[in-house]
């Protein structure tokens, strides 16, 4: 009894130094919460926005646009302020104390240049932002994604010269064998008659795709069912995908998610399969001398030269898991959205058209056969292949353009050092400092910008981009789908590769039907139906995975 009765006053003064500790910890937490909140307040007060509460800034009235339950991507909210403000070439959305910075929201291509180029003050352009810190599982510490400075000017000057255009479309053989066996899953679907979602089957191909002209490797993506090979539950594809799926999205509301205990270990069990998996691949790659072989690889181009070890084997693999992730998101999603423009045909005019003019610019190139396109792109003659793509293709180009302008996959974020003295944007009626901002430029809302556009910004139209004239008076930077500046996406040429392939290689021989969500009005006098629309998960992707049927046009019935 004694001996608990000397342990008392001991554990009192364990819990009442614990309590002062915590009441330290909140009462300096929230100290910051309101410095923060306070600097953001006073220092961009003169920056368009939705009117700031004291206390909660935009939280309440910015959030209700962009709350989870909506489901929905948070550009749609950015364009309801953007309208509601008057359409300024940017706003702020004033998040503190959630956020400890303003996120200035850019809607006019001229803003977004002077914050994506490179300044005296700032080489490599604006620092990307800490919120791509979410992304790490996926892409790796050392991605060329998230890089900054020197390091990462080193490995874009090691990576360019292979994803040069002249490159690129020296692949277009490889390419198109993994096209034709999307072609042939899409009329096996035909036959059926079944529903399906496009993102499975375009994220199939875009595996198949990237992960052959990377590591030459080839994991057959669109041959092996769920659950089997790489798609097992402890398979390299099923790794990244869940890792994908499994990122936090920012901006996308506060809940149990982000304070989930499991998350983190799935997360890690995960990112240690698809790395070791990876690793094993790479140094098995980079040990192989010969890079004149038809079956080389990105990376043992990147890495030709340069001594192997444990670093540069990292560096690699987390290469490989910037372009797989960029290859089955971004690249998947255009594809998407190519089927679905086409599948308007059926119901709009305007569409049936755009279509119509289509296939006939494939039969001028390919003759007649619905699937001749895969034939002839096949072909070893690569400089009779890179011409037709290249030059012989205007309005398919167009169309691939005007299906990224509309609905363009990703973006980028930046942030701007609060002691930052070189930026500023000059408004209409003043200069405002950007120091201490969070810079999203709105692809969604730049290249849907009447104001840049003209009054038919939210239409299809694939023959803009044959007009000289309208394309003469767009603002420097006016389409930017692939960002701009030394920063642009490097992989932007294998995806307009991708993009056309695909498109010149199922637009005669499919006819597409939208399943839900298709925006055609009802018969006899019903309301229209909701048209799709993206939500954020990583990427701006379709809500319902594009969910389609698919048939065999009829001048397929001729055709073996």
């Amino acid at each position: 009894m004694e001996t608990l009765t000397g342990l008392e006053p001991r554990l009192y003064h364990v819990r009442s130094t614990l309590l002062v500790v915590i009441v330290l910890y909140v009462s300096y937490r929230i100290s910051q919460w309101i410095y923060k909140a306070y600097r953001v307040r006073t220092r961009f007060h003169d920056i368009p926005s939705l009117p700031r509460h004291l206390v909660w800034g935009n939280l309440i009235n910015a959030g209700e646009r962009l709350k989870p339950s909506l489901k929905r991507h948070p550009d749609y909210g950015f364009e309801e302020i953007w309208r509601e403000l008057g359409e300024p070439g940017c706003f702020l959305v004033d998040l503190a104390p959630i956020e400890d910075r303003g996120f200035l929201i850019i809607a006019e291509p001229q803003y977004v240049e002077a914050v994506v180029n490179s300044t005296e003050e700032f080489k490599y352009s604006i620092p990307k932002s800490n919120n791509y810190r979410a992304l790490k599982p996926v892409l790796g510490a050392e991605s060329i994604i998230t890089k900054e400075g020197a390091a990462w000017k080193a490995m874009r000057k090691r990576f360019n010269p292979i994803f040069q255009p002249r490159y690129i479309y020296s692949l277009t053989g490889s390419v198109v064998s993994r096209v034709e066996i999307f072609v042939e899953r899409l009329q096996s679907l035909a036959k059926s008659g079944i529903t399906f979602k496009m993102a499975d089957y375009a994220q199939d191909l875009t595996t198949d795709i990237i992960t052959q002209l990377t590591i030459a490797q080839d994991f057959n993506a669109q041959s092996i069912p769920e659950g089997h090979g790489e798609k097992s539950p402890t398979g390299l594809l099923t790794a990244s995908r869940r890792l994908s799926a499994m990122v936090y999205n920012v901006g996308q509301g506060v809940g149990f998610h982000m304070i989930d205990p499991i998350r983190p270990l799935k997360s890690l069990f995960y990112e240690s399969i698809l790395d070791y998996k990876l690793t094993a691949i790479v140094k098995a790659r980079i040990s192989t001398a010969d890079t004149t072989s038809e079956s080389i690889s990105i990376t043992q181009l990147a890495v030709s030269g340069l001594t192997p070890n444990k670093a540069l084997i990292r560096s690699c693999v987390d290469q490989i898991k910037s372009f797989l992730f960029a290859g089955q998101d971004s690249t998947a999603t255009l594809i998407q959205w190519i089927c679905y423009e086409m599948s308007k045909a059926s119901h709009s005019p305007h569409h049936a058209t755009i279509l119509s003019r289509l296939r006939q610019e494939h039969d001028a190139i390919f003759g007649p056969h619905p699937f001749s396109a895969l034939q002839i792109l096949s072909s070893p003659a690569t400089a009779k292949s890179e011409a037709i793509l290249t030059s012989k293709l205007p309005y398919t180009t167009g169309f691939i353009k005007e299906a990224l302008r509309l609905h363009p996959p990703s973006a980028t974020m930046r942030a701007v050092p609060w002691e930052a003295t070189s930026l500023s944007l000059h408004l209409p009626s003043h200069p405002i400092s950007i120091a201490g901002l969070q810079i999203y430029p709105s692809l969604y809302l730049v290249q849907r910008n009447p104001n840049v556009w003209g009054p038919d910004a939210h239409l299809f139209n694939p023959d803009r981009w044959l007009d000289d004239a309208y394309l003469a008076g767009l603002p420097v930077g006016a389409y930017r789908p692939f960002e701009r500046g030394p920063r642009n996406c490097i992989g932007q040429e294998l995806a307009m590769l991708e993009g056309i392939v695909v498109l010149v290689s199922i637009a005669r021989g499919f006819v597409f039907e939208k399943v839900g969500l298709t925006g055609r009005a009802v018969v006899d006098g019903g309301e229209k139906e909701r048209e799709v629309w993206s939500e954020h998960a990583v990427t701006s992707v379709p809500v319902d995975g594009m969910v389609m049927r698919v048939s065999m046009s009829r001048n397929t019935n001729s055709w073996p």
